[in-house]
């Protein structure tokens, strides 16, 4: 019942969400353009990079723009469906006192605040993701089959749950900070860190990103396996690890509410 509940309520909202684009179109048009060409950015820093180099540790150009389409489209799904939860978002309603009136609705606050925001800036590093990705497949010789179009959408399933995962432990330190947002932006320094092969850092980054804020996961590990470099086994830890992230960082977000007191906003 809650689940036939809550879907409906994702469409209510939704319907909400595009009365408010129609309203401002020119707004909606600009800010998915915007999203769309700042992600191409990097493929442009790509481009002029290897008009100097063959190879950077044996990753081509080609194939450096598909291990950014893996990121760029987990990002731009976490950005147009997800982004509810982020820590800018989470300390503003805090801070606000909006979030208070979350906790007398007849609706567990975490659903409401995922279902309720669809970011429409969000769609232009989908599409972005989408056509980065895509064209990196193709120009690196993956072979679009069953096989992999199913494990390619199991290891983006694990990724996006790993960064929302991210956001959530990030967010909910809203309920003892108040202000979490400077932290939110430690994780998008983090996430520069796989614009390029793990392999062209220090082991202690390589560790960092894998052990312990597990940002591999989103692009690295499964881009070694399906270009069949490095350590590619990882890649299947990938689901499991996005799993364990949610457990953790959903209970971690229930403590964060269990000891939350009202700003008084």
């Amino acid at each position: 019942m809650k689940f036939k509940y809550y879907t409906t309520l994702w469409r209510e909202f939704l319907k909400l969400n595009i009365l408010k684009w129609m309203e401002y179109r020119a707004d909606f048009f600009i800010g998915i353009f915007a999203m769309f060409i700042s992600n191409l950015t990097s493929i442009v820093f790509f481009w002029a990079l290897f008009q100097n180099v063959v190879q950077i540790n044996g990753w081509t150009f080609w194939q450096l723009v598909f291990l950014s389409g893996l990121a760029v489209l987990v990002v731009g799904i976490w950005h147009a469906f997800l982004v509810g939860l982020a820590p800018w978002r989470m300390e503003r309603y805090i801070r606000t006192g909006s979030f208070d009136r979350l906790l007398i609705q007849p609706v567990n606050p975490f659903v409401c605040l995922l279902i309720s925001n669809i970011d429409d800036d969000g769609f232009g590093d989908l599409i972005a993701g989408f056509l980065i990705l895509y064209l990196g497949a193709t120009m690196s010789g993956i072979v679009f089959n069953l096989v992999n179009l199913l494990l390619m959408g199991l290891f983006i399933t694990g990724a996006i749950l790993i960064f929302f995962s991210i956001t959530i432990i990030v967010s909910s330190l809203s309920f003892w900070v108040t202000r979490s947002g400077a932290i939110g932006e430690i994780i998008w320094s983090l996430m520069k860190f796989t614009d390029l092969p793990l392999e062209v850092y220090s082991p202690f980054i390589t560790f960092i990103l894998t052990f312990i804020v597990p940002l591999g996961f989103i692009n690295y590990y499964p881009a070694e396996f399906f270009l069949g470099k490095g350590i590619s086994q990882f890649s299947y830890l990938t689901p499991i690890i996005g799993i364990i992230s949610f457990i953790i960082a959903y209970k971690f977000w229930k403590l964060g509410l269990k000891n939350y007191t009202s700003t008084g906003s």
